[in-house]
């Protein structure tokens, strides 16, 4: 059983977890970096998860059935690394109504999968989008 099922705090047990790893293998500046960037994507994308349970999936993937986190990942499990660049290109010069969250998503599905040079083509797309253009949940 997970530790939240246990009726523990899971937070504690990834804080030894991460204690021991630590004191295993030091981490590069660079390694802390990525891991506080994917941390900070998960948590965005909890939030926006919540937003959806909220709303309905239902009516989520029939507004965009693309811009979920499966189909992306779907995305970067099989297209070549210069496939995914052109994704990238390809989702930012559309800027469809739902760019900035496809983007969000496909760029954590790259950090995910540990993809950090495409992911951080994504993230510039991803601010130049915002500028652009306000996600969907600022405009309700």
């Amino acid at each position: 059983k997970s530790a939240r099922l246990q009726g523990r705090d899971p937070n504690d047990d990834d804080s030894q977890k991460e204690e021991s790893a630590v004191a295993c293998s030091p981490m590069t500046t660079q390694e802390q970096h990525r891991k506080a960037i994917v941390e900070e994507c998960r948590k965005a994308r909890q939030l926006a998860a919540l937003r959806v349970m909220e709303a309905g999936a239902e009516k989520a993937a029939r507004e965009n059935p693309t811009a979920t986190y499966e189909h992306c990942l779907m995305r970067v499990r099989t297209m070549t690394d210069k496939a995914l660049c052109n994704r990238v290109k390809t989702i930012e010069r559309a800027a469809g109504k739902h760019c900035v969250v496809k983007m969000a998503i496909f760029k954590s599905c790259l950090q995910d999968q540990e993809m950090w040079d495409i992911a951080d083509l994504a993230s510039e797309a991803l601010e130049r989008l915002k500028a652009l253009q306000a996600p969907p949940n600022a405009e309700e």
